[in-house]
């Protein structure tokens, strides 16, 4: 299918795809230039789809086939080319966002409660009260537990991005990322809207401890009934 949302932010260029395709339809819509010894590697048919997705997403942003390599931290680098890129994958879907020369991120998480078993190692009693102060007003049993899985997925895609723009080893979640603030559309209630292609939107400010600079992080989001996207330029 095409590109399930395309849009700007910051001077970077951002982009998620819904994988709806064989390996064989994506494959015939991308040439060998776009293939890296990577793909050898992957012997998951879903590993296949989303290495596919990721080139076939790249030429849509760009117009152009881009080799795709990887540092030996894992961090991903356009071959000969001076800029970032930044790439996730969730369940059926990928997103890539590319800077001409400034760091960026983005991430992307499906939607699925199993988040509420893990975050513990992502999110600090101080980052829970946050998330409490902000359910507190919703009182319908049902639409707050849907709103709290949703914040939860948000703080760990956010840091996953944050992550990604600090090019840091070593960073602790809880310890080094710190959400201080959040701002949420008031379609993030309304369980009935969410779809394919209907976003709400909202942003999350956060400091990084991992740096002397204590840089301060402002990650722009998107929630669909599927996945939360977030994203950010350092």
């Amino acid at each position: 299918m095409p590109i399930l949302r395309k849009w700007e932010y910051n001077g970077a260029i951002c982009g998620i795809w819904k994988v709806t395709e064989t390996i064989d339809e994506l494959r015939s819509l991308i040439t060998e230039k776009s293939f890296t010894p990577d793909f050898l590697k992957y012997k998951s048919p879903s590993r296949q789809l989303e290495f596919l997705a990721v080139r076939v997403l790249i030429l849509q942003l760009t117009g152009k086939e881009l080799r795709v390599l990887h540092y030996e931290t894992g961090k991903p680098y356009i071959e000969d080319y001076s800029g970032r890129i930044s790439i996730s994958h969730t369940k059926g879907f990928v997103a890539v966002a590319i800077h001409p020369d400034r760091e960026v991120g983005i991430d992307i998480e499906y939607r699925s409660d199993r988040v509420k078993k893990i975050v513990s190692k992502f999110i600090s009693d101080k980052e829970m009260s946050l998330i409490d102060e902000k359910l507190y007003p919703i009182t319908d049993e049902s639409t707050n537990d849907f709103v709290r899985v949703n914040m939860y997925l948000l703080f760990w895609s956010s840091k996953e991005t944050i992550f990604k723009v600090l090019n840091a080893e070593g960073v602790d979640f809880i310890d080094h990322l710190q959400i201080s603030s959040m701002f949420l559309s008031d379609k993030i209630t309304a369980v009935n809207e969410f779809s394919e292609i209907g976003f709400s939107y909202g942003f999350i400010e956060a400091v990084e401890l991992k740096t002397r600079l204590h840089k301060r992080i402002r990650i722009e989001m998107y929630v669909s009934k599927d996945f939360v996207c977030t994203y950010s330029v350092l």
